[in-house]
C-alpha cells in the first residue's frame, strides 16, 4: 500500500480547502446579509440620506452617505452615527459624506478653510458664521453651518451643486482628561 499515505494527504488537503472556502463564503454571506444589508436599510430610513455605500477595508468599515442638498447635515450625521454604532457593535468605522461640488464651490471651501479652523480653535462660532456669510454672499453661494461638541458641519451650495464637510473639533483634552501640550 504505497499510495495509501499520499491518498490520505490529498484528501486532507482537499477537505481543508473546501472547509476554508465554505467558511469564507459563510463569512461573506453573513457580512452581506447580516450586517451590510440591515445597516443600509436602517440608514436609508434617515430623512435626508439618498444613498449608502459600505466598504469593509481590513478591519475598518467606511460608510459613505449621500445626502440631499438641503439636508440637515448635523441631524443626518448624528443619526447615521448612532445607527452605525448600534449595528456594527465594537468594530471601527468611519462615516463619510458624499457631495456634489463644483470647482467653484471647492475653491470657495479652500478659501474658507483657514478661517474654519481658526473659528474651531478659538470656539468663535458666532464670528465664524458671520465671517462665512460675509465671504459667501459675493460668490452668490448659500451656506449652513452647525456645531456640536464633536464636529462642525458645513454645507455650501450654489445651483445644483453642494459641498458637505464634517470637521472634527479637537478640544486639546485626551480621553483620560490630560490636556495636550500642543493645544
Amino acid at each position: 500500500m504505497k499510495g495509501g499515505k499520499e491518498f490520505r494527504i490529498g484528501i486532507a488537503v482537499m477537505a481543508l480547502a473546501i472547509t476554508i472556502a465554505v467558511c469564507m463564503g459563510g463569512y461573506h454571506l453573513y457580512m452581506e446579509y447580516g450586517v451590510k444589508k440591515p445597516l443600509t436599510e436602517s440608514l436609508l430610513q434617515v430623512d435626508g440620506i439618498q444613498g449608502i455605500e459600505i466598504k469593509d477595508q481590513h478591519e475598518d468599515w467606511i460608510i459613505r452617505l449621500t445626502v440631499d442638498n438641503n439636508a440637515d447635515l448635523k441631524a443626518v450625521f448624528r443619526e447615521a452615527n448612532r445607527i452605525a454604532a448600534k449595528k456594527i457593535d465594537d468594530e471601527e468605522y468611519c462615516l463619510e459624506v458624499a457631495d456634489n461640488p463644483s470647482p467653484e464651490l471647492l475653491a470657495l471651501y479652500n478659501d474658507l478653510e483657514l478661517g474654519l479652523y481658526q473659528g474651531i480653535a478659538n470656539s468663535s462660532f458666532i464670528w465664524l458664521a458671520q465671517w462665512i456669510n460675509d465671504y459667501t454672499v459675493p460668490h452668490h453661494a448659500e451656506y449652513r453651518i452647525q456645531v456640536d461638541d464633536k464636529n462642525l458641519y458645513l454645507m455650501l451650495s450654489k445651483g445644483d451643486h453642494y459641498l458637505a464637510r464634517v470637521i472634527k473639533r479637537t478640544t486639546g483634552v485626551d480621553e483620560d482628561g490630560r490636556v495636550d501640550a500642543d493645544a
